[in-house]
């Protein structure tokens, strides 16, 4: 499917931002990796929330899940969302023999819902 009005965008490089920041519904959400996405959203009717992904994922060795960084921020910031039950569809989705990748993607989620700004 193709989305043309998002209610959400995750942005993890600038030229994605630049491409997609005007396409977000008024009152919608747009989530960038302040590591990588040097540039201000001048949007005024969005929630902007830059998050240093990049870099807390590689502090934290785990360099390939900045975008669960991101996605354990946006899980935090709406309420229709939950946390409840993500290790089991984790779990679901990690192959079983990379089964030591199910811990580190809870981790990096767990890092993005508590980032505090």
């Amino acid at each position: 499917p193709i989305v043309t009005e998002p209610d959400v965008l995750i942005a993890m490089n600038l030229p994605s931002l630049q491409k997609y920041v005007d396409t977000v519904v008024p009152g919608g959400q747009i989530y960038l990796d302040s590591t990588l996405i040097d540039a201000k959203v001048e949007r005024t009717d969005v929630q902007v929330f830059p998050i240093p992904a990049t870099a807390m994922a590689k502090e934290n060795d785990m360099a390939s899940l900045a975008n669960m960084i991101i996605m354990g921020h946006l899980l935090q910031n709406n309420s229709e969302l939950s946390f409840e039950g993500t290790d089991a569809v984790v779990s679901k989705l990690v192959p079983a023999k990379k089964a030591a990748l199910v811990e580190l993607n809870m981790k990096a989620l767990s890092l993005g819902k508590n980032y505090k700004k």
